[in-house]
């Protein structure tokens, strides 16, 4: 777990300047383990945690540490994005009643051939998400 030192110290190498609300949701975001949140579930267990700040504010702050390249972004159920701690190259199963992201170890997945791309582009990544329900 960072403490407020080290998350302002990451925060000013991300050059995102260390808020307290931004210290805060950091705090909750980068421990010992990698998670999925979206906005609305984080902001709901910011609110279990008796502190106040507004959902608006957690969305930024989400946003602004994507664009800093401390989160990645992943689509969801209903054009929700979720937001992954794990910046490494991996996959995804997606449960499609829940919402819920579960990484999948890139060792386990083998794609044998890609599509032909458009003329004039490149790969610049590619991630698989696959998306599961409950058996009926």
């Amino acid at each position: 777990m960072l403490n407020n030192a080290e998350i302002s110290e990451l925060l000013k190498k991300a050059r995102l300047r260390p808020t307290r609300q931004r210290i805060f949701v950091a705090s909750l975001l980068f421990g010992s383990e990698h998670i999925h949140v979206s906005a609305e579930s984080l902001h709901h267990k910011i609110k279990q945690l008796g502190q106040k700040i507004a959902l608006a504010t957690v969305y930024n702050c989400l946003h602004h540490f994507h664009k800093a390249g401390l989160l990645k972004k992943v689509n969801a159920v209903n054009d929700v994005i979720m937001f992954d701690t794990n910046l490494s190259y991996h996959h995804h199963f997606l449960n499609v009643d829940t919402g819920e992201l579960t990484d999948i170890d890139e060792a386990t997945v083998s794609i044998a051939e890609l599509p032909k791309l458009p003329d004039g582009f490149e790969t610049e990544s590619m991630e698989l998400t696959i998306r599961v329900k409950p058996q009926s």
